[in-house]
């Protein structure tokens, strides 16, 4: 979506039937929050497809958590096969994942207030919705799902039910890096059981687990292999935004138009470029989803908006 100007809305405010149906639509977004509010300022989205992407993700987790350990890891330390770490790593990793996904689901991605208002620093930078007709800064944009303006928007994600944006980028990138490395460390599991790893001895063998674990671990490695592509993509997806300083979203939109139309982007090196979404700190504080992100002290960018 192009940018809309306070110019282009002064023009089309002298069109009475067009300004009405504006106006008629931003009160009916307005009126008709598809954002949940829970306790402690979380947040959650009303959209039913969301939902089936997003339970999908939930049970293939808690399917792995639960079958792996079970299964393989607890039967195989038991008998003495194998030590304590790899069984605590898999539940490190596993942990991680889920408080990563928790507050990529629930948290706020940086939606801004219908009644908000730019600064005098910031007033010539900022344009006007035209789904919402708010004032917004320079990389925002318009959810359809959400029905707000995000700022800083990347993409909206049916697999978390939830946008990607400013405050929470850092949050989806921990996700799809934890999930991906819960999932190629649940295929190498899975590979080991079938091919390497002595059969369980003191297992309960008319258990209906044990009974029909080959089944259960079938189910397993399927689920690993669909969730290290998606993880894995996004991850490439992700790192490759953050270095070139361009959202999913503006990354489609530029792709069509001729390069010498495309805005031009401020180079600056990899680590700054992770740092601005990751926060201060050292980088192995950015690996830690329980951590608070420090919010921006201005909304401001100095680079075209889609």
């Amino acid at each position: 979506m192009a940018n809309f100007t306070f110019q282009d809305f002064q023009r089309l405010s002298a069109d009475p039937d067009a300004y009405s149906a504006l106006r008629a639509e931003s009160k009916y977004i307005q009126s008709s929050p598809k954002i949940i509010s829970l306790p402690c300022r979380l947040q959650f989205v009303r959209n039913v497809k969301g939902y089936f992407y997003l339970g999908f993700i939930v049970f293939t987790w808690a399917y792995n958590t639960y079958i792996v350990p079970e299964i393989i890891l607890l039967p195989q330390y038991s008998e003495g096969n194998i030590g304590l770490v790899p069984v605590l790593c898999y539940y490190a990793v596993s942990l991680l994942t889920v408080v990563a996904l928790f507050r990529s689901v629930t948290g706020d991605p940086g939606r801004l207030p219908f009644d908000l208002k730019p600064t005098s620093h910031d007033q010539l930078n900022w344009t006007h919705c035209q789904r919402c007709l708010i004032q917004r800064p320079l990389k925002s944009h318009h959810c359809s799902k959400c029905q707000r303006c995000v700022r800083k928007m990347d993409h909206h994600c049916h697999w978390i039910n939830n946008c990607v944006a400013e405050d929470n980028q850092w949050l989806f990138i921990l996700l799809v890096l934890y999930a991906a490395i819960l999932s190629v460390y649940t295929l190498v599991l899975d590979t080991l059981h079938f091919y390497y790893l002595p059969a369980c001895q003191t297992c309960d063998s008319t258990s209906f687990i044990v009974k029909h674990q080959r089944y259960f671990m079938y189910v397993s490695f399927v689920l690993g292999i669909i969730l290290t592509s998606l993880a894995g993509t996004q991850v490439l997806q992700q790192t490759i935004n953050i270095i070139t300083n361009l959202s999913t979203i503006e990354s489609i939109i530029h792709a069509r138009k001729p390069i010498h139309e495309r805005p031009a982007v401020i180079p600056r090196s990899a680590y700054d470029s992770f740092r601005e979404v990751c926060g201060p700190g050292p980088i192995l504080w950015w690996f830690n989803p329980f951590r608070r992100h420090s919010a921006k002290p201005e909304i401001y960018y100095y680079q075209h908006t889609v």
